[in-house]
């Protein structure tokens, strides 16, 4: 018979005497994307934007 524990909040099947990393990876997640998700003022699209450097939006007409 195996042991194990459940997670209230997610319902990860955890080992004995292991945490859930559930809140964690959470607030990882929201902080990422509100460090590198952006939104172009021309468009209102949402950009990614790595560094320092700012997403550049190139706007290209088709005929």
């Amino acid at each position: 018979m195996a042991y194990y524990s459940i997670c209230p909040k997610c319902g990860s099947h955890l080992d004995p005497q292991e945490k859930c990393d559930c809140e964690t990876e959470k607030a990882e997640k929201q902080d990422f994307f509100s460090r590198h998700l952006k939104m172009s003022p021309k468009t209102g699209q949402l950009v990614f934007a790595f560094g320092d450097v700012e997403a550049a939006y190139e706007e290209k007409g088709y005929c």
